[in-house]
């Protein structure tokens, strides 16, 4: 078909052409773990791996919590967070009697984390912004609602390959899992007066 002088197949060859920029090898995995497309098991079993995922997930901690709490504060929080993650997995893994597989599960949980962590940063500053100008918060906060939904179905999704447990049993320990840290952040790191 022409559609002047140039034929639809043309077209059709032309975008077929265009190269998308892929993404970073190290980060791919890790959307596709966002997208419960992968597994925990699927990333390598590697100490640096570990190391990394964790300073990236307390690295995105920090950044998210610079939006409310001074620089001291917020490094503090993103650490502690990493921390609480990292204990309750630990923890969770050894009385389930499955420690083999920390490496890998902690990975995709730091991991994805840090991912969803980043995506946050803007509904996060969004909604400090419109509270302390006074505006409308709904749209913010659905938004943080909606992201907060999708990292505990995240966990529960990693946690659940981790137990060989039903997505169910995933889902209720990641809720467990963000009720305890949220409490401790609470009463440890509370919110300066506004």
């Amino acid at each position: 078909m022409f559609v002047g002088g140039f034929q639809y197949h043309d077209a059709h060859s032309i975008i077929a052409r265009v190269r998308i920029p892929s993404v970073h090898p190290l980060i791919a995995p890790f959307i596709q773990v966002c997208l419960l497309r992968s597994r925990p098991q699927d990333l390598p079993a590697s100490a640096l791996l570990v190391y990394l995922t964790l300073g990236l997930h307390a690295f995105s901690g920090t950044l998210l919590a610079l939006a409310y709490q001074p620089l001291p504060w917020a490094l503090a929080l993103g650490v502690f967070d990493t921390a609480v993650l990292a204990l309750l997995t630990a923890s969770l893994l050894y009385v389930s009697r499955q420690p083999v597989r920390l490496q890998q599960t902690l990975s995709a949980l730091a991991g994805s984390g840090a991912l969803l962590g980043v995506l946050a940063l803007v509904p996060t500053w969004w909604w400090v912004a419109t509270q302390t100008g006074g505006g409308d918060l709904s749209l913010p906060a659905l938004t943080m609602l909606v992201l907060v939904v999708w990292s505990i179905v995240v966990m529960g999704h990693v946690l659940r390959h981790a137990l060989s447990a039903p997505l169910p049993v995933g889902i209720g320990v990641a809720v467990v899992f963000y009720w305890v840290a949220v409490t401790l952040q609470d009463r440890l790191f509370p919110l300066p007066p506004s």
